[in-house]
């Protein structure tokens, strides 16, 4: 997709699928965090004009309707911080803002400037103050690699309970890998956080998979939980990656139920060139892959609580408990697991029911 140089510009389907992972996810986020923290914060870092050509709502206004539409009712202030370089784009959206009706406990602020000058001014005065950021969920949205330095982002989630979701360029980055401009050069390792990523045109294999690798490893430096999907254009090429980073295991358990909704069969992939109003690139049965994953983590284990396997399905699978249970369910019908008839409570187990104090052998 070219960089737009309008204002406003129309809505490409990968655009729609990102913003509905980017729903469902503010669903759940804003409530969790706000039923704990008398504040949270939300950033978006290249906010962009707040509508697309054809009135549809961009990021901003979709987690402000988020929030203020909730069936949940959010008493705590909900600080929300737009950012943008383009002096018409925070004017269009300062207009589209006054559209709006806030609650009281909603602060709203809209800058002109570059995200990464901005926060990391922020996160300086914090440091050295010695104060911490409230919870905040970080959505960094560029067209291109520059302005996203790992050290930032590196920074922000070393800051408990904050998150991030970035839109991840790795066509563009693959594409630029060898440019003569050092100054390209120097985006490209700034936005890595190492010089790796440069050897990487001289590697073999593929370099798209190499780079995302590379930036998931980086990510997992300082995040627990890092999981990624993937767009693709109308020619079915990939074009960005989508990387959520967290150390909540809620929070990551949480995106992954969203990314679900987005593509149910499990790839986390979308690609323009499939049915925008599906949503779906391919059929998958993710059974067969979770049994495996399952039967390998915990072969020879016995009398093990059935929370053991669904913490490690959560968090160190694609899956989620509901393609747990039937996965169980035929393993035990076809004798491949043995579940014992009383819990760990003394109580009898329900048949074809695995809850958490159940215990299981992986025959």
């Amino acid at each position: 997709m070219p960089v737009p140089k309008k204002t406003i510009w129309e809505l490409d389907p990968h655009t729609t699928a990102k913003h509905e992972i980017l729903r469902r996810y503010l669903k759940a986020w804003f409530p969790i965090l706000s039923s704990w923290h008398s504040r949270i914060i939300y950033i978006d870092g290249f906010s962009g004009p707040g509508r697309y050509k054809n009135s549809e709502p961009g990021s901003p206004l979709i987690a402000l309707d988020v929030a203020a539409n909730h069936r949940r009712k959010m008493s705590g202030e909900l600080i929300f911080w737009f950012i943008d370089e383009r002096s018409d784009r925070i004017e269009n959206l300062k207009e589209e803002l006054k559209n709006f009706s806030f609650p009281s406990h909603f602060k709203v602020k809209v800058e002109c400037g570059l995200f990464h000058e901005k926060l990391g001014w922020v996160l300086e005065c914090m440091e050295e103050n010695k104060t911490t950021l409230a919870p905040t969920f970080a959505f960094i949205d560029p067209f291109g690699f520059s302005g996203i330095p790992f050290k930032l982002i590196e920074c922000l989630l070393k800051q408990e309970k904050c998150e991030v979701f970035i839109t991840f360029m790795v066509d563009a980055i693959n594409r630029f890998l060898e440019h003569p401009q050092d100054k390209i050069v120097q985006y490209i390792v700034e936005a890595f956080g190492t010089e790796e990523a440069i050897r990487i045109a001289e590697s073999s294999g593929d370099r798209i998979t190499n780079l995302r690798t590379l930036y998931q490893q980086q990510l997992r430096k300082v995040a627990k939980f890092v999981r990624y999907f993937e767009m693709r254009d109308r020619q079915n090429r990939t074009q960005y990656y989508l990387f959520f980073a967290t150390n909540n295991e809620l929070g990551h358990l949480k995106m992954k139920e969203a990314m679900w909704g987005v593509d149910p069969d499990g790839e986390f992939r979308f690609s323009d060139a499939t049915d925008p109003n599906q949503l779906v690139l391919f059929e998958n049965d993710p059974t067969s892959a979770l049994t495996k994953n399952i039967c390998n983590r915990f072969r020879g284990k016995t009398r093990i609580p059935i929370q053991l396997v669904r913490k490690y399905t959560e968090n160190d699978t694609p899956y989620l408990k509901k393609h747990m249970t039937p996965v169980l369910r035929k393993a035990e019908e076809i004798r491949k697991i043995k579940i014992e008839p009383l819990k760990t409570d003394g109580k009898k187990r329900i048949a074809r029911t695995y809850p958490d104090n159940a215990l299981i052998t992986i025959l």
